[in-house]
């Protein structure tokens, strides 16, 4: 009797050890894997002044590939605005710079803040660019400014910001 109760025993320690190991696959394999670049930079102070730029610099190495840019921002709860606005400037490697202006929108008309909150933080990825192509091989340069008007120039409530290049899907 004894002998074929540590026979099921063995078999449920396979079974939950077979179990953990297909679990911790899948979490594995679930987790951003089509990432290229995730890069931040944290505000000190959590203040962003209007002349400062944030730089971050990617590295393509097939121009053929087709690539999101997504934008992330880290805001806190008791940032003053419901929106951001920034300045967007890719320069390739050749130079030649591609500028633009965002908006990206951090709470509900109703004030209930987007994306996921840990505390007084929250946490919310913009899409900027879906399926696009870089058509240079090497670094291009993402410059980022925020262009939100405030009395001093200086933005208060935003922690971090940050930039995410994946490949498309």
């Amino acid at each position: 009797m004894k002998v074929m109760e540590l026979k099921i025993q063995r078999k449920n320690n396979y079974l939950i050890l077979l179990f953990f190991v297909a679990l911790m696959t899948a979490f594995l394999t679930s987790c951003n894997k089509k990432a290229i670049v995730e890069d931040y930079r944290s505000l000190k102070h959590a203040e962003w002044n209007q002349d400062t730029v944030l730089v971050f610099d990617i590295n393509i190495p097939d121009p053929k590939k087709l690539y999101d840019l997504s934008f992330t921002v880290r805001n806190e709860g008791h940032y003053g605005y419901s929106n951001l606005w920034i300045f967007v400037t890719i320069t390739p490697p050749s130079g030649k710079e591609l500028t633009d202006t965002v908006e990206l929108t951090l709470a509900k008309p109703s004030g209930e803040w987007l994306g996921s909150g840990l505390g007084d933080l929250y946490d919310r990825k913009y899409p900027y660019k879906k399926t696009i192509f870089f058509p240079e091989i090497g670094k291009y340069t993402i410059s980022v400014r925020q262009g939100m008007r405030t009395k001093t120039g200086i933005l208060t409530g935003i922690h971090d910001f940050g930039i995410s290049l994946d490949k498309a899907l």
